[in-house]
């Protein structure tokens, strides 16, 4: 584990349950994903936090946090799979849509509000195989679960799984999290 590390990093050969983030799966992964973050930086775009590898051998890229110049940037614009996020501003909640909608991809997405109304409104808005409200990566395994757009080919999990060509959506917002 680096000494640098702030999150809880599972050591090579470890299953710790307080383990909260894990290396990549291979030297060609941690590359893909260095060179989103490389670009990104090149580009113009900022790195908040993060970017770097750390420095004790294995496949592990530091958590990262982008601003990117704009919504066009390629970090915004692709799936990274790599512990990579943007953050981007917005002024209004159809702003917010838009620009959780602008790509091609949609896996999942996250919305949080305190708002039962907003909830319900925002997550049927933004496309996506699942959205999360309040939480992530909570996961009924007989729930549909796929994207939407070019993240995927259909659905698995549960008798959706059948429905391959479909583009279901599941919402998911955390109990008691919202009035």
């Amino acid at each position: 584990m680096a000494a640098h590390c702030r999150t809880r990093c599972m050591p090579r050969g470890s299953r710790d349950p307080a383990t909260t983030m894990s290396a990549l799966i291979h030297p060609v992964h941690v590359e893909r994903v260095m060179g989103f973050i490389e670009r990104a930086q090149a580009a113009g775009d900022k790195i908040v936090r993060g970017g770097t590898l750390w420095k004790d051998g294995g496949n592990w890229v530091e958590p990262t946090l982008i601003m990117p110049r704009s919504n066009d940037s390629e970090v915004v614009q692709n799936e990274v799979f790599g512990p990579v996020l943007t953050v981007q501003t917005f002024r209004d909640e159809a702003e917010g849509v838009a620009l959780a909608n602008s790509t091609a991809y949609g896996l999942s997405g996250m919305v949080y509000t305190g708002n039962r109304e907003r909830a319900e409104r925002v997550g049927r808005a933004v496309r996506g195989g699942t959205v999360w409200v309040n939480t992530f990566l909570v996961r009924d395994l007989t729930a549909p679960f796929g994207g939407v757009g070019i993240s995927g080919i259909g659905r698995e999990g549960g008798d959706y799984a059948l429905d391959f060509h479909s583009d279901l959506k599941t919402l998911q917002i955390l109990e008691g999290s919202v009035v």
